[in-house]
């Protein structure tokens, strides 16, 4: 987010439309590494989403995230609906992302086999504190991990995710968890990009977690691990 300010951007008046890729166009960008971000709902990218792509929904969070995880020079894709592309460019133009090469709006169109996140309901959750082959991961930010979390739980901001995947185990099952999973789905997203294989997604998070009155530590009750 603080590269925006060290760059000079033109200033787009007008919002850019950009073109509906068709399939060869996508298949060929893709195929290329032109990073896709899918804007669909979080619930909708875990029932089936293209391999290497990232879950950033097309919310009023948009652009915070797409600041955190975009490079400002590179292009990038979007997976949005034809009605949603001018309200998403713009989001986008505010923070001088204008990279974007094109969209798609059905991803069962590229004939590519989607993936599915493995998303688990807080009884499974529980199961897996305290194991010792399990790594459970809180991605908010370090003032709430702090002010209270699962006890065992680790932090790594998902904003700082990409930069510290070092310390996320590929040899453990690892579980990760944000307050309401928006940002766990970005997490997860990252992950999954990134190689891991054995993660889990706990969507509820702590609003869930709070709500069927499950224990918190905070940092003055115990050494904090966190990035």
């Amino acid at each position: 987010m603080k590269h925006l300010n060290k760059v000079d951007r033109p200033l787009l008046i007008d919002v850019p439309k950009h073109p509906e890729l068709t399939k060869e166009q996508f298949i060929s960008a893709y195929e290329k590494g032109i990073k896709v971000i899918d804007t669909r709902n979080k619930v909708e990218f875990a029932k089936g989403f293209i391999p290497n792509t990232l879950n950033i929904q097309g919310n009023n969070s948009f652009a915070t995230w797409c600041g955190w995880l975009l490079n400002y020079q590179e292009q990038f894709i979007l997976v949005a609906e034809d009605s949603q592309m001018e309200d998403l460019t713009r989001k986008l133009m505010r923070i001088g992302l204008d990279n974007i090469f094109g969209y798609i709006s059905d991803v069962n169109a590229t004939g590519i086999e989607p993936h599915t996140s493995d998303v688990i309901s807080l009884e499974e959750f529980k199961t897996q504190i305290g194991k010792d082959n399990v790594q459970i991961v809180d991605v908010r930010g370090a003032s709430e991990y702090e002010a209270g979390h699962v006890e065992g739980a680790e932090n790594v901001f998902v904003g700082t995710l990409q930069d510290n995947l070092g310390k996320i185990s590929k040899d453990k099952q690892v579980v990760i968890h944000c307050q309401a999973g928006d940002r766990s789905a970005i997490a997860y997203s990252i992950l999954a990009k990134n190689g891991f294989k054995n993660v889990k997604n706990f969507s509820g998070g702590m609003k869930e977690w709070l709500a069927e009155n499950g224990k918190t530590i905070g940092c003055n009750e115990a050494s904090c691990t966190k990035a």
